[in-house]
């Protein structure tokens, strides 16, 4: 919580800009709607925030997962717990300056670290606890030196936070480390995991009993801890905050119903995240920052941050803003391991394209090797992303979708979180996406057609009205583009010495 002194300053200089600033321009953030306010810690409340409009703009970032987890998968770790493998928590060639760099040669506008993930050990420095990587592993606050760097490169900064998992699942039943108090705050302390019985989930059985208040309030003053030091642009609070969409309620709970007579969610109490959240909005009221919070679907009631899917996409245009955390292995990994395969720079194109067009944005996980680096194989791909909006990104930055996503015959026969797979996404140069800014018009095709192409949606009897074109090009070509607009269709012609690659944008200026 704010201190007093704190909160009376903060708002004595908030009240001042809400005079000074009440002739500018009104646009979509919370400093705007909320400069003499607090929030309070009630749901009301924190409905009242509103998603920043450079989010909306931003549409691309990137975030890493490493921890403790990590380790694990160098050489004669594989069956190490995690107190066993603080000493090889060592990030010896970690270069802040090196990881924001590749962001932003990737073409992403926020990127940041897991900041918290798998047990209790937090990559931040911390005065809360004393498992963090300053007092153990690595020796160097990692969240404080990626910020320096991802904000010297003018990225918005992110946060992610994966808690709980370790308290509750029974991954690590029989390590010995936590029955050891000297170990609680890595594992969370000695409770009855028989309370609740769930239904086999991969390798494994979850038992879970409720968080504990001794366990909450650690997790609570670490959160808000994260907040006071770093200021993140955006918080990510990704698995347990409110714990609706684990794998245990497949089948009992789906799109916010209730389908069984048994149901558990095991996240954090709403008192606690209320708290938080005040805490994380009146923060960056107090420094004047617009700010995020991004939560997994149904953790928290609608309209007071934005909704993820995990790993997941959709197949409709929304309303809201939304985001998808999707994970450059290709299968599945999140992190780093000997010889895995990852998703080709066409494929991230291609997703990238489709999430925007449906009002979307791409958080992409790019996970480090042990050692803190990146994989040459890795960096390769994200060049070719960073090359490819370099030439088309005005199609996809600062963009908001059309009245129509898309055309095509590519379809997800399954949508929402864990839906994303690399057979699930099969695009084509027979796929559109649209996007727009101003009085421009962008068809993005998913790949490089040649000779005609035919573009229904755009016929005039549709939302192309007649004589609505001023000017047609392709972006990256020098070529005059020959079309033919009728009310069926857009027809034009594909220049033969095109040598973009991915996909290709039609840029079509309309009348004012």
């Amino acid at each position: 919580m704010l201190k007093k002194g704190k909160l009376k300053k903060g708002l004595f200089f908030i009240l001042v800009l809400s005079f000074i600033g009440c002739n500018s321009k009104k646009g979509s953030n919370n400093t705007d709607a909320l400069k003499a306010n607090v929030y309070k810690p009630t749901w009301s409340s924190l409905q009242q925030h509103e998603t920043p409009q450079w989010l909306k703009d931003a549409k691309f970032g990137i975030y890493t997962h490493f921890s403790l987890e990590s380790m694990r998968f160098k050489n004669g770790n594989e069956n190490k717990h995690f107190h066993e493998l603080l000493n090889e928590f060592k990030f010896e060639n970690f270069n802040a300056a090196a990881w924001a760099e590749l962001f932003k040669r990737a073409g992403a506008k926020f990127a940041g670290p897991v900041a918290w993930h798998g047990s209790g050990m937090v990559h931040w420095n911390s005065d809360v606890t004393e498992f963090d990587v300053v007092d153990k592993g690595p020796k160097k606050d990692i969240t404080g030196l990626l910020k320096e760097e991802i904000t010297k490169r003018d990225m918005k900064f992110l946060m992610s936070f994966h808690t709980g998992y370790w308290y509750r699942a029974l991954l690590d039943r029989d390590n010995p480390g936590r029955k050891k108090p000297e170990f609680y705050e890595l594992y969370g302390e000695p409770h009855d995991e028989n309370v609740t019985n769930f239904t086999p989930w991969k390798d494994h059985a979850e038992k879970q009993s409720k968080y504990s208040n001794t366990y909450s309030d650690l997790w609570l003053k670490k959160m808000m801890e994260s907040t006071t030091k770093y200021s993140p642009d955006i918080s990510w609070a990704d698995v347990s905050f409110g714990g609706s969409v684990w794998a245990h309620n497949v089948g009992k709970f789906k799109h916010g119903k209730t389908l069984s007579d048994s149901l558990y969610f095991g996240g954090y109490d709403e008192v606690r995240q209320r708290k938080y959240l005040s805490h994380f909005f009146n923060n960056a009221l107090e420094k004047n920052k617009e700010v995020e919070f991004v939560y997994k679907e149904h953790d928290i009631p609608p309209g007071i941050g934005m909704r993820n899917f995990e790993n997941g996409l959709i197949d409709k245009l929304t309303y809201d803003t939304w985001m998808t955390d999707i994970d450059i292995c290709n299968p599945v990994s999140w992190w780093y391991k000997p010889n895995i395969g990852i998703k080709k720079a066409n494929l991230l194109v291609d997703m990238l394209v489709d999430i925007t067009a449906k009002n979307g944005i791409l958080l992409l996980n790019v996970p480090p090797k042990p050692d803190g680096t990146f994989a040459q194989f890795i960096k390769d791909e994200l060049y070719e992303v960073g090359d490819w909006l370099q030439l088309n990104g005005e199609a996809i930055y600062g963009t908001m979708p059309w009245s129509i996503y898309g055309e095509g015959p590519s379809y997800l026969p399954v949508t929402g979180h864990y839906s994303e797979k690399r057979e699930n996404a099969k695009y084509t140069d027979k796929d559109f996406r649209f996007t727009q800014k101003d009085n421009t018009l962008y068809a993005i095709c998913l790949g490089i057609p040649k000779g005609e192409i035919t573009i229904n949606s755009l016929g005039s009897n549709a939302r192309l009205n007649k004589n609505d074109i001023v000017s047609l090009e392709l972006i990256g070509s020098d070529a005059k583009i020959e079309y033919h607009h009728n009310p069926y269709n857009l027809t034009l012609q594909m220049p033969a010495n095109f040598e973009g690659k991915y996909a290709c944008v039609f840029k079509i200026k309309r009348k004012s």
